[in-house]
């Protein structure tokens, strides 16, 4: 079975609200996605995230399944249409449910991500003094258009 995934996300993280975009392709219970997500870009917590990530689909009904998964990316974080701003490497372990038939239009996921970094983190500082600061973990829900 090869089914498309494209859709329109909001999510919470520790940063703020945000938004953002997904485009995938389930082969199977493959789950493949290219992920774009914006994070407040006003003041020091906000964030920019480009990642790719293959989760395995795990169905416990017709219409739900457990997601698992793991991604990798890069992160833009801090004051992110001024300066400063940093940037990292991140892994993006995520956990969550698809709720939907694969057919249809309006397919919900909903998951848990996590930001880890591949190596050192910076928290540079505006001219306030103020440091800017990466997402740790990010809440989505996703709907599937």
């Amino acid at each position: 079975m090869v089914r498309q995934l494209v859709g329109i996300s909001v999510s919470a993280s520790d940063s703020g609200v945000g938004f953002g975009a997904q485009l995938g392709v389930r082969l199977s219970s493959v789950l493949l996605r290219g992920t774009l997500d914006f994070g407040p870009s006003t003041g020091r917590r906000g964030y920019v995230a480009a990642t790719l990530r293959g989760d395995w689909l795990y169905p416990i009904t017709d219409t739900t399944a457990v997601v698992a998964g793991i991604g990798i990316g890069e992160l833009a974080y801090g004051f992110i249409f001024d300066d400063p701003v940093a940037y990292s490497t991140v892994l993006t372990p995520e956990i969550g449910v698809l709720y939907g038939k694969d057919r249809s239009l309006g397919r919900v996921f909903a998951g848990l991500t996590g930001f880890v970094p591949l190596g050192p983190v910076a928290h540079p500082r505006d001219s306030a003094g103020q440091a800017v600061v990466p997402p740790h973990v990010m809440l989505t829900v996703l709907l599937s258009l």
